[in-house]
C-alpha cells in the first residue's frame, strides 16, 4: 500500500535542540511519507547534528521579512516556489502557526495543527501589530484545521476559546533516549551542585537564583542550555555551561545534586508542559520547580515552591537533609511508562487514523 504523503511544517531549525518538532516528525516517518519543511536563518550557525528526516526542505529566512513589505514579498515569492507541489500532499501538519499561510485556499487535503506554545507571548515581535497577525493566523489555522492538538490542557482551552466549535486533544510532551537511573540517595555534603538544563530566557527566575547564593554558601549552579534575552548571572558560583548535545546531558547531570526549573509563571510559561521535568524524573534527582496550575500533576516527584522566599527556604531545608528525592523507583518507573515520546507517537497515530478518513 502506497503511504500517505505529510508536509510537515516545524518553526524551529532541524538541527536545532531536539524538541516535540523532531521527535514526532520522525516518528510519523514509520507510517506516513514526511517532507519536513522549516526555517534557516541566515546568519545564524548551528552546531547540532540531529538524525536527519528523510525528505527535507529548509525555508531561508530573510532579515526582516516579517517587518518589511518589500523583503517580505521576496521571501514569499522564494519560499512558494519551494513548495509548489503542496498540494499534492495528503495531510499538511502545522506546528508554527504564520506556516499556516502557505496553505492554499483550494487545498483539498487535510491540515492539523500542533499547538505547542502561547505563541502570542512568545513570537519575538511584540509589537501590537505582530501580535495580531499571529493571533490572526493562528485562529485561521484553527478554523481550517481538521485536527487540532494541544501538548497542554492550558494552551487546549486556549484553543477552545479561539474557535469554540473546534474539538482540541491533549498530547502531553514525553520523554526518550535518557538511560533512566534509580533515584539517588541523599548525601549531606559541604558543596552542592544544582542544575538547570534547557532554554534559560526571560521567564528564568534570577533573582531567586542571585539570593540564594548569599542564603546558602554550600550551593553552586551549573545552567545548561542557549541563553535568549536573559541576563547572565555574574557570579563565582553559577557557571554557564551553553548548548550541550543531548546525548551528553548525562555527564552533567551525574555530578548533580538536584535538577532546578526556577520558572517565573507568566504568559509563556503558564501555558507549557515541560519536558525537562519528564526528564529530571528519568535521571533520578531531587526536583525543585516553581508551581504553576499546568504541572500540579507532578507533586508526587516535585519540591514546588511559590515565590523567592518559599524557594530560598526550601533550598535551605533540603541542603540539610542532602537533597533527597522525593519519588520511589517504583513511582519513577510507572511515570516514565506512561511518559515517553513512544506513547505519545501511538496516541497521535490513533487519532490520526480515526480524525482523518479517506
Amino acid at each position: 500500500m502506497t503511504k500517505k504523503k505529510i508536509l510537515y511544517f516545524m518553526g524551529v531549525e532541524w538541527n536545532w535542540i531536539i524538541q516535540r518538532p523532531q521527535i514526532l516528525a520522525l516518528y510519523l516517518q514509520r507510517y506516513y511519507e514526511v517532507t519536513v519543511v522549516c526555517p534557516k536563518q541566515l546568519l545564524h550557525n548551528n552546531n547540532h547534528t540531529n538524525a536527519s528526516p528523510e525528505r527535507l526542505i529548509e525555508l531561508l529566512q530573510l532579515p526582516f521579512q516579517e517587518k518589511n513589505r518589500f523583503i517580505g514579498r521576496i521571501a514569499w515569492i522564494w519560499h512558494t516556489d519551494q513548495l509548489k507541489y503542496i498540494s499534492s500532499y495528503d495531510m499538511i501538519w502545522i506546528g508554527y502557526p504564520i506556516f499556516g499561510r502557505y496553505i492554499p485556499d483550494d487545498y483539498r487535503g487535510k491540515v492539523i495543527y500542533d499547538c505547542m506554545d502561547n505563541m502570542t507571548a512568545l513570537y519575538p515581535d511584540q509589537r501590537p501589530e505582530s501580535v495580531r497577525y499571529v493571533e490572526e493566523q493562528e485562529r485561521k489555522l484553527i478554523r481550517r484545521a481538521n485536527v487540532v492538538f494541544a501538548s497542554s490542557q492550558k494552551l487546549k482551552e486556549k484553543m477552545e476559546k479561539m474557535c469554540p466549535n473546534k474539538k482540541v486533544i491533549v498530547v502531553r510532551n514525553g520523554y526518550s533516549n535518557i538511560t533512566i537511573r534509580e533515584p539517588a540517595s541523599p548525601q549531606v555534603k559541604e558543596e552542592y551542585h544544582l542544575g538547570y538544563i534547557g532554554t534559560i530566557g526571560e521567564w528564568f527566575d534570577r533573582d531567586a537564583i542571585f539570593n540564594s547564593l548569599d542564603e546558602n554558601k554550600r550551593v553552586y549552579y551549573e545552567l545548561i542550555g542557549p541563553t535568549n534575552r536573559h541576563e547572565r548571572i555574574r557570579h563565582d558560583r553559577v557557571h554557564y555551561e551553553g548548548t550541550v548535545e543531548h546525548r551528553l546531558l548525562e555527564n552533567y547531570v551525574n555530578r548533580m545534586d538536584a535538577l532546578i526549573m526556577p520558572f517565573l509563571p507568566n504568559d509563556i510559561v503558564l501555558y507549557v508542559d515541560p519536558v525537562k521535568l519528564y526528564e529530571y524524573i528519568a535521571w533520578g534527582k531531587c526536583i525543585i520547580c516553581s508551581w504553576y496550575p499546568e504541572i500540579d500533576r507532578f507533586k508526587d516527584y516535585v519540591y514546588f515552591y511559590q515565590g523567592q522566599g518559599e524557594y530560598l527556604q526550601l533550598i535551605k531545608e533540603l541542603s540539610e537533609h542532602g537533597f533527597p528525592v522525593k519519588y520511589s523507583g517504583k513511582q519513577q518507573r510507572f511515570f516514565l511508562r506512561q511518559n515517553t515520546w513512544e506513547e505519545r507517537g501511538k496516541a497521535v497515530i490513533k487519532v490520526l487514523e480515526r480524525e482523518i478518513k479517506p
